[in-house]
């Protein structure tokens, strides 16, 4: 999901796996527990999405929307303008109290791969 970045145009919020250097990246996560029940920061110690390059980056649990209608883990990654082009992969690691971990990958089809492509986001006038 691209996320919203001062003066750039968007539009924001919205499904996608392209993006371009400078944008932002937003992961909306939802963890479930064995009985099928939201996982919050009372559940689960750390939410870290692990870039396909090695970088890791800590989600937040708490609420969206304002007033809010809904909570989980998120956060955003702002793709340096250095970064190289091509599919990046990722994965999402949810550490419990005691330390135990589950991780999750999306699918690894090319297509469907998060992907940083060439260019620049388009600015607002």
């Amino acid at each position: 999901m691209r996320h919203p970045i001062e003066n750039q145009a968007g539009p924001f919020c919205v499904l996608t796996n392209q993006f371009k250097r400078k944008e932002a990246v937003a992961w909306r996560i939802r963890v479930l527990d064995s009985d099928g029940n939201a996982a919050d920061d009372k559940v689960l110690k750390s939410v870290i999405v692990e870039l396909g390059d090695g970088q890791k980056l800590p989600a937040h649990y708490g609420p969206h929307g304002k007033p809010p209608t809904d909570y989980f883990w998120s956060l955003h990654w702002e793709i340096p303008a250095d970064f190289p082009t091509g599919s990046l992969g990722y994965k999402v690691i949810a550490t419990m109290m005691d330390g135990a971990t589950q991780t999750w990958e999306p699918f690894k089809r090319a297509p469907t791969q998060l992907t940083v492509i060439a260019g620049e986001p388009q600015m607002k006038n």
